[in-house]
């Protein structure tokens, strides 16, 4: 290959000032032109002598390729522009005469034009692994921001930002694995009078107020050292930590309620509220989060449930007792349901020849877990938790469909006796309930006898209504415990009832063991009293045999006590009939 010097420099400026100008016109290349015409004499010369070099290396080609796209010459149209202009300019401008060149260039220009697109797809993958990794780091760092604010909303409560529930938890679990902590306290507060502040001020100034019991407290339990934390409502706790005597606890609870009963003041209003609180001090040792606040939580009902604006303090046995009583309650729908509220059945004795003629039934629970419940307790707790009324019909089923079972071999007038409770009266469904249920077991209404407290009826409008109700169905009444109200004689004569059943305290002193006993005068008094309102008289709480035959001396119809017959089974009631 040979060519003469000066033309062939002309020639070889030329070519590369219309390399040059391909380049620049498809794209901006950072540099500008005088970059570009350095990255193109460079090229231009290696492709030149590729052409003339032996052995002839192709590869050359591609490197070039490559190179335009590292110095950011790397528009498609670039390169379309550089085969195009080199493939028809390059060897007639060099003055290139051997004939191998034009295949060698076209082997050059496809290598060069592989180098380029390869280079071209491995910057846009780099820029594209740049960009997923920057868009990755920007959303680990949204992630991030979410994440905190999520925490922060998950572990405080808004309205006050204090520390919420399970961040409180979350504080107790660490504090009782600290094995340096021997006992820890918190003291629970409660308003006493919110809700009068959000109905009559709106939730608006609800919210500032327990916003400034917040900030109140927060001062309190810093000055101090402890934790605070803001179970929602109007609910606050405050953690005292490795408690070295019980004062520490009711020093933070005096010092609680008196920030408290400062005058709260808010958009021109000034109002007075107080609080109370419940205040437990334990050891940490096997003790649980959820337990020490449904301790905490007891122990706020007791003073609240006493006076407000006042703290108390747990008690171990009274604990006990409520959480008992919380077991029974729940426990009281199921064991109606799965029926295991039983009755026993003590006999009424008639005291002029000592038959029975009749049973009151007597309302029984055995629990599979705590077996016999004393009725006293579990009747008191199902008049609280409105779940008499279902219990009540359970039971008056069973005794009338026991009393048909009895009537069927039983040649007489047998009586079968169910006590009501006061909410039972209340009902003004009552008597329709007690016609169905005589119906459904086919027990005649004058078999039945209902008996009722003083308490139950006295100044009770509806309950008289009720009465008199069941009364014109045919259904006796009787009035329990009688002579142990106030009223009774005033009311007594305008009643529907049948009978009267005698307090068992009446009944002390008329065997002879008392002489002079006020109730030897008075028990002929209240027996007499009945016969003359056409009542039948039972006494109830008959112990022995000298009152058995004192009250028979008197005229007293039937008797009830442990000396005539003891509560029982409807197996052994059948037994006493004779059946």
């Amino acid at each position: 290959m040979g060519m003469d010097e000066v033309p062939g420099a002309r020639r070889r400026e030329r070519l590369v000032q219309a390399w040059v100008k391909a380049i620049v016109g498809t794209a901006f290349v950072p540099g500008g032109r005088e970059r570009v015409r350095a990255v193109v004499e460079d090229s231009l010369r290696r492709l030149a002598e590729a052409l003339a070099a032996e052995p002839f290396e192709p590869a050359v080609g591609y490197h070039v390729g490559a190179d335009l796209v590292a110095a950011e010459i790397s528009a498609p149209q670039a390169l379309g522009d550089t085969v195009a202009l080199l493939s028809h300019e390059l060897v007639p401008r060099l003055g290139i005469t051997d004939p191998r060149a034009p295949k060698r260039l076209a082997m050059l220009l496809g290598r060069l034009a592989v180098g380029f697109t390869e280079s071209m797809r491995s910057v846009a993958l780099t820029a594209a692994e740049d960009i997923n990794r920057a868009e990755r780091a920007a959303w680990r760092d949204r992630q991030l921001r979410l994440n905190n604010r999520l925490q922060r909303a998950l572990l405080c409560e808004q309205l006050t930002g204090l520390p919420n529930r399970a961040r409180l938890t979350s504080r107790l679990d660490a504090v009782l694995e600290d094995p340096a902590i021997d006992r820890i306290g918190i003291c629970l507060i409660n308003l006493d009078t919110f809700k009068a502040v959000n109905d009559s001020f709106g939730h608006d100034n609800g919210d500032q107020v327990l916003r400034d019991v917040g900030h109140r407290l927060r001062a309190v339990a810093g000055r101090f050292g402890h934790f605070l934390a803001h179970l929602g409502g109007d609910e606050f706790v405050i953690l005292v930590e490795d408690i070295v005597s019980a004062d520490d606890m009711t020093k933070v609870a005096d010092l609680a309620l008196a920030t408290l009963r400062e005058p709260f003041r808010f958009n021109g209003h000034r109002v007075s509220l107080s609080a109370s609180a419940g205040v437990v001090e334990q050891v940490t040792i096997d003790l649980q989060p959820a337990e020490l606040l449904r301790t905490a939580e007891i122990t706020l009902s007791w003073a609240k449930n006493h006076s407000r604006g006042r703290w108390a303090t747990f008690d171990k046995d009274r604990y006990s007792s409520e959480l008992h009583r919380q077991s029974l309650i729940k426990a009281m729908p199921r064991a109606i349901a799965r029926g295991e509220f039983t009755l026993a059945y003590q006999p009424l004795v008639r005291l002029a020849d000592r038959q029975v003629v009749g049973v009151e039934a007597l309302a029984r629970w055995n629990h599979p877990v705590h077996g016999a419940i004393s009725p006293a307790q579990f009747i008191a707790l199902a008049e609280t938790t409105g779940l008499i009324e279902p219990l009540g019909r359970s039971l008056l089923e069973r005794a009338c469909r026991q009393a048909v079972t009895w009537r069927h071999f039983y040649d007489g007038p047998f009586l079968v006796s169910v006590n009501l409770a006061v909410a039972q009266l209340h009902d003004p469904d009552f008597a329709a309930t007690v016609a169905s249920t005589l119906d459904r077991t086919g027990l005649a209404p004058h078999e039945l006898q209902l008996e009722i407290t003083e308490s139950a009826i006295i100044g009770v409008s509806d309950a008289v209504d009720v009465l008199h109700t069941l009364a014109r169905s045919g259904v006796r009444l009787a009035i329990d415990d009688f002579g142990t109200g106030y009223s009774c004689l005033a009311y007594l004569a305008e009643l529907p009832v049948h009978a009267v059943k005698l307090a068992p305290g009446f009944l002390a002193g008329i065997d002879d063991t008392e002489p002079g006993h006020r109730n030897t005068k008075i028990l002929p008094t209240l027996i007499d009293l009945g016969h003359e309102l056409d009542l039948t008289v039972t006494a109830e709480g008959v112990e022995t045999q000298a009152q058995a035959e004192r009250l028979t001396a008197l005229g007293c119809d039937l008797g009830q006590g442990f000396h005539l017959g003891r509560p029982t089974t409807p197996a052994q009631v059948t037994e006493l009939l004779g059946c």
